[in-house]
């Protein structure tokens, strides 16, 4: 449980990007400029995350800037092909 409680704000924070992401993305459903440059800050937002939390715990890796790299990449196409499917 201590553990939890310690990374709490590590999790909030991403959460955070998260929320306000959504928020913006259904804000700005008319503009699909707009909802394309937020995709691609929330995926930096997200690789830097990762990027901060794991050296903030010494277990940063290249396996695992790749692999939040990777995520971030299937994310941003995720979402492309919903904004442009028409």
């Amino acid at each position: 449980m201590k553990k939890i409680i310690k990374l709490l704000p590590h999790y909030s924070s991403l959460i955070g990007i998260f929320v306000c992401a959504t928020l913006a993305f259904v804000l700005f459903s008319y503009d699909r400029v707009f909802q394309v440059i937020i995709s691609i800050a929330v995926a930096v937002s997200y690789v830097v995350w990762g990027i901060v939390h794991h050296k903030m715990h010494d277990d940063l890796y290249l396996a695992v800037v790749i692999e939040y790299i990777a995520v971030a990449t299937l994310g941003l196409v995720i979402i492309f092909s919903l904004i442009f499917r028409t």
